[in-house]
């Protein structure tokens, strides 16, 4: 056996010897285990210069080689190289001289045959070998693999995608949870906030704010300018948010008719609710209310605010905090009698918006995060609730017992309490609900609420 790791002479036969000796190579060399499925072949060079591809057998890492007549029908010194082929790699042996001897004439008429002619024969007789029909259904079969593959290859591909998006939503979420797109706190004195409540609303009726004129009517005509005509609903509740839409420049042509320069309302945004809520010090009796949010930052201009409908009203005016009664409690000894008091609104319905009052009015998801207890009428232990809904029917709780208080009842205590719950959806509003153990319905804290503002596109979880 020729070791193909070294320069080689090899004695391939006399002249014109066919298929008489079988010369063996050891390729193991040129495959070193890195090309286990490559293809190996011979090109050998005769004496007389003309150069072709040779038949040979390869079995368990040997190459043989039986040289024909027309590989030796030139006497001399001849050359082979073997070569390994591996898609686009190609390696080559080192040089191999081959020597044909001379030997006797021996008669023969019929000349061998043409170079590189027994190669190509023994490749046509291979070839005729094939059962077409069975390469046919073995392409079948690997074209549907492959087809198999593309389908596998697009819907990886898909999920891979979805992943991505996932984990860019996931880590936008993560984000936004430690730096939130914009913090606010209610109440805050930038802008002044104002309050009506109705009990009464009959045609003709209007609400006057700052340079726009609201009326109540039954059948909505042409409005001049800076005017508004809202159609009466079924009940009061459904008029005044009606009324609260048209603040805020709700298009509702089946409701609601604007006049030039009054869509939405200048100085101000409305909110419907019909919670007990505060400005200040001063309570906002339950009953079918506005909560009147003024536009403008810094403002110092008088801001009408006249009705002459049935209603009560408390101007606009700035308010450093909310003020919740403690009505809940009640005389017996360490507060054994007392409640919660009720249901008070801290933000209505559809008031969260990204940019402030004077923004798109696009309502947001928040979180509460944070009640700061201003004052407080004793030192009485307490607690607080937080409630959440959409329509001021069904009110769910996501905070339950928060601990509220401080041992001294002075002015000014600014305590901070942090706050852990979900986050609210897009367009809920926030209420409040405090208990205490002491015994004075007319208890009271004060009380200013911050709380961050998330992307609408973020979900809620």
């Amino acid at each position: 056996m020729i070791d193909l790791t070294k320069v080689a002479t090899v004695f391939i036969g006399r002249r014109g010897e066919h298929h008489y000796r079988n010369i063996e190579f050891d390729v193991s060399s040129l495959l070193e285990d890195k090309y286990p499925g490559a293809s190996l072949n011979a090109i050998y060079r005769r004496p007389d210069g003309i150069a072709y591809p040779v038949v040979t057998n390869y079995v368990d890492g040997v190459l043989t080689w039986s040289p024909s007549a027309t590989d030796t029908v030139q006497v001399g010194v001849g050359r082979l190289e073997i070569r390994v082929t591996d898609c686009d790699v190609v390696g080559k042996s080192v040089r191999i001289l081959t020597i044909v001897e001379d030997a006797l004439d021996d008669g023969i008429v019929q000349p061998p045959e043409p170079p590189a002619q027994e190669w190509l024969n023994h490749v046509l007789s291979v070839l005729a070998e094939l059962d077409v029909k069975e390469i046919n259904s073995l392409l079948n079969l690997i074209y549907g693999l492959l087809t198999n593959n593309y389908d596998l290859l697009n819907t990886t591909h898909d999920l891979i995608e979805d992943m991505r998006d996932t984990l860019y939503m996931r880590t936008g979420i993560i984000l936004n949870h430690l730096h939130p797109i914009e913090t606010a706190t209610a109440p805050d004195m930038v802008s002044r906030r104002g309050a009506i409540t109705f009990t009464s609303i009959n045609s003709g009726n209007n609400l006057v704010i700052g340079t726009v004129t609201y009326t109540f009517v039954t059948a909505l005509g042409s409005p001049a300018a800076n005017n508004v005509q809202v159609l009466i609903q079924g009940n009061i509740r459904n008029t005044v948010k009606k009324l609260a839409e048209a603040i805020r420049g709700i298009q509702d042509i089946a409701n609601i008719v604007y006049g030039s320069g009054a869509s939405p309302n200048p100085a101000c945004t409305a909110y419907w609710t019909s919670r007990i809520f505060s400005i200040g010090d001063i309570t906002i009796p339950s009953g079918e209310s506005l909560f009147l949010l003024e536009r403008a930052e810094n403002a110092t201009s008088p801001l009408t605010l006249t009705s002459t409908a049935t209603a009560t009203i408390n101007a606009f005016t700035r308010a450093s905090y909310l003020r919740y009664v403690l009505s809940g409690n009640a005389t017996g000894t360490g507060g054994i009698n007392s409640v919660r008091g009720p249901l008070q609104t801290l933000l209505p319905i559809g008031s969260v918006v990204i940019g402030g009052q004077d923004g798109l009015l696009y309502p947001t998801a928040y979180d509460c995060h944070l009640v700061t207890l201003c004052r407080q009428s004793d030192t009485s232990e307490k607690e607080l609730d937080l409630y959440i809904s959409n329509d001021e029917v069904n009110f769910t709780r996501i905070s339950r017992s928060t601990p509220i208080g401080a041992d001294s009842s002075n002015a000014g205590l600014h305590i901070d309490i942090q706050l852990r719950q979900s986050r609210v959806p897009s367009g809920y509003g926030l209420y409040i609900s405090m208990g205490s153990d002491g015994t004075s319905a007319s208890a009271y804290c004060d009380l200013k609420f911050t709380y961050h503002l998330y992307p609408v596109t973020l979900p809620a979880n």
